[in-house]
């Protein structure tokens, strides 16, 4: 079988492949979107319920993401990885408006810049975790990186505690377009916060 070479682009911010971005929310207009599968890892978090799903319009899928990091501060308690953004882009039209995505999100940090797939879709991703430290402070999840249909993997920002685990399944058709995080609500100033624990994404036809 003849190997097939995998582009890797990590760290980069790609200039936006559409023309005339204009993002519009989706904040669950269209939550009843049909998928065939979700795709997960096994090495998420183990703090935090499931909360929301959020997806793409019918014909859009994620070509890019974005996330919300806080800064690690030392001494005090991180959280790392916040929240994960999907930016949804028309099949075959990347004119149109582009729909951002991203179920519930941490109260800490700043959103990052869109991190874009050269070409294709999101079809697969990677999460680094930190396991659980006992009594030392915990951050759970503290990046991801995704594998675009082009066969490009492309990760942007994110926290330097933890480790990769495996890669999920990939979308086999079409690709990502949606998201569900798994979040640790915030408790107060003396209880270790962790925010981001693990997410699933859903492939659409």
């Amino acid at each position: 079988m003849q190997a097939i070479p995998i582009l890797l682009l990590v760290g980069l911010t790609y200039v936006s492949p559409v023309s005339g971005i204009r993002e519009i929310h989706a904040n669950g207009t269209f939550s009843n979107r049909k998928y065939y599968s979700s795709i997960n890892v096994s090495n998420g978090g183990p703090w935090g319920t499931w909360t929301w799903i959020d997806m793409c319009p019918e014909h859009f899928y994620a070509m890019g993401y974005s996330v919300k990091m806080e800064e690690y501060g030392g001494a005090s308690d991180d959280t790392a990885l916040n929240g994960i953004r999907l930016f949804c882009i028309k099949i075959n039209n990347t004119s149109s408006a582009v729909f951002t995505v991203e179920s519930d999100s941490g109260k800490f940090g700043q959103w990052s810049g869109i991190t874009w797939c050269p070409t294709g879709f999101l079809t697969a991703f990677q999460l680094k975790v930190e396991v659980p430290q006992g009594i030392l402070d915990d951050t759970a999840a503290n990046s991801i990186k995704f594998r675009c249909s082009s066969g490009a993997i492309i990760e942007g920002t994110g926290g330097s505690f933890g480790d990769y685990g495996g890669w999920s399944n990939a979308c086999t058709r079409g690709g990502i377009c949606g998201i569900e995080t798994k979040q640790d609500p915030y408790h107060n100033a003396f209880i270790d916060d962790t925010a981001l624990n693990d997410v699933r994404f859903f492939c659409c036809d």
